[in-house]
């Protein structure tokens, strides 16, 4: 992916920052991410926050999961995810408002075996 132009997929708008480098992140592997999240207004609503996911476990929004699958090791991403690929209508009481458009910006730190 250029890392000029930014992926568009249905709900979800992916920036490559930064290529990593080794294996990429797919379907199933479990995931050592740092990522911040952002409201789209740019306020912060999860700092700087390390985590394991098992990609397609649903454990994660389905934006963020998404927007993960295919990054390499080292590299960085910017995840714009859409209400419907997030919270919805629900959000998060108190921290993210319903119909939030969400801004992750994510560092793939490994990929575990």
């Amino acid at each position: 992916m250029d890392a000029r132009s930014p992926k568009r997929l249905s709900g979800l708008e992916i920036e490559e920052k930064k290529v990593g480098s080794g294996a990429s992140a797919e379907r199933g592997d479990t995931v050592t991410v740092r990522y911040t999240g952002y409201l789209n207004r740019g306020d912060v609503f999860l700092a700087e926050t390390t985590a394991n996911i098992t990609l397609g476990e649903r454990r994660a929004i389905a934006g963020f999961e998404r927007g993960v699958e295919g990054m390499r090791i080292g590299g960085i991403r910017r995840i714009r995810v859409s209400p419907h690929l997030a919270y919805r209508e629900a959000g998060i009481p108190g921290v993210v408002p319903p119909n939030a458009v969400l801004i992750f910006e994510v560092e793939l730190l490994a990929i575990k075996d």
